[in-house]
Order: C-alpha cells, then structure tokens, then sequence
C-alpha cells in the first residue's frame, strides 16, 4: 500500500479541482424547462423584455401571444395576452420603444406554407396598462403587406427604430415597412436569400439582426449565416455584396440572437437537428445543447438572451416540439421554453 503524504494529497486536491473546471465548461450546456405548451403547440417568436419577462408567439394550432413571468424562479407563470380569429400565426416579436411592440401576423395553409399576401406588421401596445398588466392591451394590424410571401422576422432600422425590415422567405427579400406612414417597399434583394431549388419547402431568408455595421441572416434549408454591410438608415452602402459568415452542417437553421450581453457570438437554432448551435466570431461553429434523437430540445425555433442582473448568461429557447421533424422520425411533443446556461461555453 502506498504511503500517504501531503503533497500527494495536495496534488489530488488540485486534479479534482481542474476536473470539476473541466467539467463545469463541458457540452452540451444544461437545459432547465421553464414552460410547456399541450400538443400540437408550435412557439415561433420570442422576446425578452427588460423586466424578465418572456413575451412568446404561436403559428400552430393558432395565432397567440403569451407572456411569461418569473422564468428566473422555480415557478413562472404563463398568462395569455391574446389570441387571435383574424389570422393564424404569429412569427416574430420585438419592442420597438418601451412598452410598444410591433410583431407579424399573417395566415398559413398549413404549419410552415404562409399564404401569400396575408401576412403584415401589427402593434401590441401595452402603455394603457402601463406595461405590466397583459390583459389591458391594445392590438392592431399597422401594414398589410400584399406583395409579401411568408414573412418571419423583423428589425429595427438603426437611425429610424419605427421603420422595420421584414424578411420574407418565400420571395427571398427583405422589406421595409414604415409603421408610422403605414406603408412598405422593397428594401434589399439578394440572391442568398432565395431559396434552394432542392428545399422541401419555399423557405430561403428566415431570421435578421443588424450588428457592427451588417446585416445578418439566416437561410434555412442552406444552413448558413449570410451578412452583408448596411447603413445606419437601413440600406447597404452602394456596391456591397453579401458574403457566408458560417456555412453549418444542420439540416435546417431557425432563428437566432447575439449574446450573451450584446457579444458578438451567435446562437442559432438548429430546428431539424434538435440542437442550439453557437457560432463565434471567428466562425468556429459547435453544437452545444440538445441532441438529435432526444427530446430535451424537440425542434428549436428561436433564441433570446436574459436581460436581468443575474441572468444575462441565460439564453432562452423556444421549440415546435418537433412537429416539423419529428424525434426519430415519430416522436413529438408540445412546443416548449427552455433556459439554457451559456457560461460553460466560455
């Protein structure tokens, strides 16, 4: 038997401790189930707004928006603010000053095929409540955009927060929509935001954010991140060409956000793979939470980053539960939120 001495022990002290560290930065990074909606519930949009609260869209079975408060608790509560007859699928939501939020609406014939010339930019105005009490607010459909397809994602125009570009992904353009003169044209055209001729469905551009002076997105069934340089007024400066920021093996990427705490690394859902994938700024991309035949992350929609003191390193996901690619071809469940602690992977 080994004699005892202290150094040996100091040693094995300092080899548990590094593996505890080791540890505590492995993948993928722990998930914690903040809500879950009934089956067939598909959640779309989200939105972190800078109380904690988590406002969150649907575009299956019906058109809906929630919010949910406490998600930094043990016991967050979910309360409906509206649901809706007019249309059936709310995509994206965003507040464009405080307490105003402008989102998209529209109808689909089924989950994922929007019909063409139904979709536009609504207001959800929760000032008569003085932003804290949901079932006060006030709704309304601003711009119908008739020459649009499926839209999916809105942002503010830098210098000018109540203009908005749109992207559509069946026509492959990004439109510009004035919310106080109520009308839209076309904002920017490119051909990394069509389609592929070999997707299963007319789904190109999906989610944009402008950051460091370029406008990012999303093309769903290509798996890539596109950019191209942009102005503060919303237009990219004469002779800019977009270019791929990260080319990713998924089979189909959703949305995404910057984080934590406005860093300049993405986290995108990789909805068809069932897992959160970050892309860092050097373009390394690692596949971080979920895995492709469990449910912990049934087909991810979306992403926000927590916005309370405490919670910034938290990024919440949201999921169709699968319903587009079922876990191992059968298994599906109500879409869900999930937190997920992004410290591990710095």
């Amino acid at each position: 038997m080994a004699s005892f001495t202290w150094s040996g022990f100091l040693c094995l002290v300092s080899l548990i401790s590094s593996l505890i560290q080791a540890s505590h930065q492995s993948l993928p990074l722990p998930i914690r189930d903040i809500y879950q909606f009934s089956i067939p519930t598909y959640i779309e949009g989200v939105y972190v707004r800078s109380n904690g609260d988590l406002i969150v869209t649907t575009v299956w079975p019906n058109a809906s928006i929630y919010a949910v408060c406490g998600a930094t608790t043990d016991a967050p509560t979910i309360s409906l603010i509206h649901a809706f007859d007019e249309i059936g699928a709310v995509t994206a939501i965003l507040e464009t000053q405080p307490d105003v939020f402008h989102f998209i609406g529209g109808n689909q014939s089924s989950l994922g095929f929007g019909i063409h010339g139904t979709y536009g930019v609504w207001e959800l105005d929760l000032r008569p409540a003085n932003g804290t009490n949901y079932t006060k607010s006030t709704i309304q459909e601003l711009v119908r955009i008739n020459d649009g397809g499926f839209l999916v994602a809105l942002e503010t125009v830098p210098d000018t927060p109540t203009t908005l570009l749109v992207s559509d992904s069946t026509n492959g353009v990004v439109w510009r929509v004035d919310t106080l003169a109520r009308n839209y044209k076309l904002g920017i055209q490119d051909v990394n935001m069509a389609y592929p001729p070999w997707g299963a469905t007319p789904f190109g551009i999906d989610d944009i954010h402008i950051k460091n002076g370029y406008l990012y997105w999303s093309n769903s069934y290509e798996a890539t991140i596109y950019r191209i340089a942009i102005t503060d007024n919303g237009y990219p400066p004469a002779g800019a060409v977009s270019e791929v920021f990260k080319a990713v093996r998924a089979l189909f990427l959703d949305k995404f956000s910057f984080g934590p705490n406005d860093g300049d690394t993405i986290w995108v859902a990789a909805n068809a793979n069932s897992q959160l994938v970050a892309i860092t700024p050097d373009g390394n991309a690692t596949f971080v939470a979920g895995v492709s035949d469990q449910m912990m992350l049934a087909g991810p929609t979306g992403t926000a980053f927590g916005k309370l003191k405490g919670d910034t390193n938290t990024v919440y996901v949201i999921t169709g539960g699968g319903l587009v690619s079922p876990i191992n071809g059968t298994v599906i469940e109500g879409g869900k939120i999930v937190a997920i602690d992004t410290t591990g992977f710095f």
